[in-house]
């Protein structure tokens, strides 16, 4: 490959990286809300940047049970959107159960962001957030985390669901 780039001189943090550590490394796993709290997972599933995309969410309480949850298909997407409007459903979901408490995790580390921002660069996005902004306002307290995919599979499994049609109120 090099030998169609004559002269072209390679930087050095360019190629495969440093070698990484053969010791032991630490697995992403989902942990229950402290006492109180209640734990809002999210995560929307899109089939390609605009494609048929759903939402799937679950609400445990301090021991880990399930109490809620949804899987819907919502047509076609984008992905922050599909990530939206998932996390509006759910934090409607938190309200309607008469949830005080909420820490909601995600792996969409835009909305993750944009939540604890209150903002977001996509205009186009702007309304949606505001209605999750808004939603979120109804709780005594809500903390936003996110979290890797590992730590998310609930939300992931009940999202693509959803995206092979199943719906789930």
């Amino acid at each position: 490959m090099r030998g169609h780039w004559n002269g072209l001189k390679i930087p050095s943090y360019i190629g495969p990286g440093p070698e990484l550590s053969k010791g032991k490394t630490e697995t992403c796993v989902w942990k229950p809300p402290k006492m109180g709290w209640f734990k809002l997972n999210f995560d929307g599933a899109s089939r390609g940047n605009l494609g048929q995309a759903s939402i799937g969410c679950c609400l445990h309480n301090l021991d880990g049970t399930e109490m809620a949850w949804r899987v819907k298909p919502v047509g076609i997407e984008t992905n922050n959107r599909v990530e939206l409007l998932v996390l509006v459903d759910g934090l409607k979901m938190c309200r309607a159960l008469g949830v005080e408490k909420l820490v909601v995790e995600g792996d969409s580390t835009i909305m993750i962001n944009a939540m604890r921002k209150g903002s977001i660069i996509n205009w186009r996005l702007e309304a949606l957030l505001n209605r999750a902004l808004n939603l979120s306002k109804a709780f005594k307290k809500i903390i936003f985390n996110h979290i890797f995919r590992e730590g998310n599979s609930k939300a992931d499994e009940l999202a693509n669901m959803g995206a092979d049609g199943t719906y789930i109120e």
